[in-house]
């Protein structure tokens, strides 16, 4: 690496030898790059809106799910943050960042792909059982991902669209269970398990867009 220093006064000197008048037609443009440019940019990102409800198909078998996310559109890419209710084995209510960008766009019709990645916090309560000894029940947050292919179809207003979508739903939850069994001639056993539910499942949404 190579470090110049240069003296505060030679450069002083030298500034003061080449001042002349500002030109008016330079403060002219960067006025116009200032000013112009950035409202043109800003009028080309617009907020937008996402909001479905959808079925869920796995191996444990169907729930219904409801979701919306919110965010800003640029041409063909839209992101936003989401959250929504997931009703699939175990309840729980998602929160994630949504990625989708649009293709093959004409007449106000395009395909898009999208994705999602956050937590999944599960609705549950802390349980206490008295048919397990005391036993108490505890879940615990876990990711949440979605891919998949959707089609939006715009109505009336350029912004809104009617949304359909198949893809892939993933969440996990993990439960921890703590268990304690007494014993008349010896101290009382804890024991703790811990359950994770890893859950695949099937999309198929509708929605709005707007």
């Amino acid at each position: 690496m190579i470090i110049v220093i240069q003296s505060p006064f030679l450069c002083e000197a030298r500034f003061l030898l080449t001042v002349k008048p500002f030109p008016m037609k330079i403060i002219a443009v960067i006025f116009w790059f200032c000013v112009f440019i950035p409202a043109r940019a800003q009028r080309k990102i617009n907020f937008n809106s996402r909001n479905y409800i959808g079925l869920l198909e796995g191996e444990n078998g169907s729930a219904f799910q409801v979701e919306t996310t919110n965010g800003i559109s640029y041409r063909s890419w839209f992101a936003g943050l989401g959250t929504g209710l997931d009703w699939y084995y175990i309840r729980s209510i998602p929160l994630f960042g949504s990625l989708s960008k649009s293709f093959l766009e004409k007449n106000n019709r395009s395909f898009f792909i999208s994705t999602d990645i956050g937590i999944n916090f599960p609705w549950t309560h802390q349980y206490y059982h008295d048919w397990n000894y005391g036993g108490t029940e505890k879940y615990y947050n876990g990711l949440y991902l979605t891919a998949g292919i959707g089609y939006k179809t715009g109505i009336g207003k350029k912004s809104d669209a009617i949304l359909l979508q198949l893809g892939y739903s993933y969440k996990h939850t993990k439960e921890r269970v703590f268990s304690n069994y007494p014993c008349l001639v010896c101290p009382n056993s804890e024991t703790t398990s811990i359950y994770n539910f890893y859950l695949r499942r099937l999309s198929l949404r509708a929605g709005w867009g707007f």
